[in-house]
């Protein structure tokens, strides 16, 4: 018997290791052939679709990113999800510590508040908001797109950094009052270095989904100069004909920039949502 589980196990390695390649190239294939194609004249693009380029045209992402716009559009993603991550990581951890560190009777009401915007679908929200922020003149506005970006992020953020926030023993809380630190003190001095594998779990999660938003964008952004980059990828497409190669070109630039993040920080994404089971 034991003789039969040492030749089976090799076995179920190869077929296991055959299952995740084959696994790998199915999710890699897609990027790898718009990459390709990204290098080609839009001709070619048709002729061609499945072999390399005959030339590789590395001039269509200097088009996309000078004649397309490119540049201007991911400058304005930068900056609306720097200034939204940047919002959702402060004001997650700070209602987190005062839900979770500092005890008050609305605490558990406060953080069912937070809970219940995990039930409430992006597009509900659409015909309200459109009226509220006509009256607050936060239309074709890139705070307002912040603004929206940064309340549909907060419930994940703080049921993320609330879970890791239990998990934090109150003893260290209570060693740096007695040594004279005060509230702002230990949320600042103590919680938040323990707080750093969390709040990096948050942002990459966020990350994503602010970087790729789209709907958001086309309800609330007119103007062509506050534009992000997935609606920037619109102008490569014309009435009569659409230029695909620098289209190719600029949507690589766009998704290459959430792949590698995502692929870069993938343990720390895993390792900060389980650290407050592991933990507690």
């Amino acid at each position: 018997m034991e003789q039969g589980s040492k030749m089976i196990r090799p076995i179920q390695k190869l077929f296991t290791y055959l299952f995740l390649g084959l696994g790998t190239l199915v999710y890699i294939y897609p990027l790898f052939w718009l990459i390709v194609n990204s290098l080609k004249k839009t001709p070619e693009i048709f002729e061609r679709p499945w072999e390399l380029p005959l030339h590789w045209l590395w001039g269509n992402y200097i088009n996309a990113w000078i004649t397309g716009g490119t540049g201007r559009y991911f400058y304005n993603s930068v900056l609306i999800t720097t200034v939204t991550l940047l919002l959702v990581l402060l004001i997650g951890s700070m209602a987190s510590f005062a839900i979770i560190k500092l005890k008050w009777k609305a605490s558990k009401g406060t953080l069912l508040y937070f809970l219940i915007g995990l039930m409430v679908p992006l597009q509900a929200t659409l015909i309200p908001l459109v009226i509220f922020f006509s009256k607050l003149n936060l239309m074709n506005s890139q705070i307002g797109l912040i603004l929206i970006y940064v309340a549909f992020a907060l419930p994940t953020s703080v049921l993320v950094l609330s879970g890791f926030m239990s998990s934090i023993p109150k003893e260290i809380m209570e060693a740096a009052i007695i040594d004279g630190c005060s509230v702002y003190g230990v949320y600042w001095r103590v919680l938040m270095p323990l707080l750093i594998p969390a709040l990096m779990t948050v942002g990459i999660i966020n990350f994503a989904g602010i970087w790729n938003e789209l709907l958001v964008v086309l309800t609330f952004i007119n103007d062509a100069k506050k534009m992000t980059l997935p609606i920037g990828l619109l102008n490569f497409q014309g009435q009569y004909a659409t230029d695909f190669a620098p289209m190719f070109a600029a949507i690589v630039m766009t998704t290459l920039p959430s792949i590698l993040v995502i692929s870069i920080f993938n343990k720390r994404i895993i390792s900060g949502i389980t650290a407050g089971s592991l933990k507690g």
